[in-house]
């Protein structure tokens, strides 16, 4: 495919459409447990040509999780792009809180004035967008070894970070209140046309 970015996006993207052409079309749902928590993954598409599809996604979620590439140049030409899209719309969908995952930091050597600076960056932009900083989390890893996310990192380089691994993060996180008594409101996935 010749994407860095599609190495391991198969394991949610699981139509035929989806693989082949190595973008996420459709919601994508998985569970996980910790032994605190029950997590459901939605994987909602980022090609702009899918937009509706991600809304669809964003509307259901407590949390936001947002995956920031690190390595040089990708962190920069994301962030004027469709990491701002993607964040002003699920902040109009309701979703309040963000976890915001730096991946990659393993390809910059864990450094953490890169860290600070892709921290310093969303942070500015995501209070800009209206969201509160205290309902902000940044974590440094890495997708591909796993390091901070169920895992401390190992790695001397990136023994600067101390605070919690991104499971720890997600556990801690507060689930949002639903206004039950309010009229039911549904999301309509696809609309389909007979004839």
């Amino acid at each position: 495919m010749g994407k860095s970015s599609f190495a391991l996006a198969w394991v949610l993207d699981q139509g035929t459409e989806e693989r082949s052409r190595g973008v996420t079309i459709d919601i994508a749902m998985n569970q996980f447990e910790t032994s605190k928590t029950s997590f459901t993954i939605l994987d909602a598409p980022g090609h702009r040509d899918f937009i509706p599809n991600m809304i669809a996604g964003a509307s259901q979620a407590d949390f936001a999780v947002l995956v920031i590439d690190a390595s040089t140049g990708n962190f920069e030409s994301g962030l004027k792009g469709q990491t701002k899209e993607h964040t002003l719309l699920v902040r109009s969908m309701g979703v309040q809180r963000i976890v915001i995952a730096v991946n990659k930091l393993d390809m910059v050597q864990w450094s953490k004035d890169r860290f600070d600076e892709i921290q310093q960056q969303v942070n500015a932009f995501l209070t800009t967008a209206g969201f509160q900083s205290k309902n902000l989390s940044f974590i440094p890893c890495s997708g591909l070894t796993g390091d901070n996310i169920a895992k401390r990192a190992e790695d001397p380089q990136a023994s600067w970070y101390t605070g919690p691994i991104l499971i720890e993060q997600l556990e801690a996180s507060e689930l949002t209140q639903r206004a039950l008594d309010k009229p039911l409101r549904l999301t309509i996935a696809d609309v389909f046309r007979g004839g």
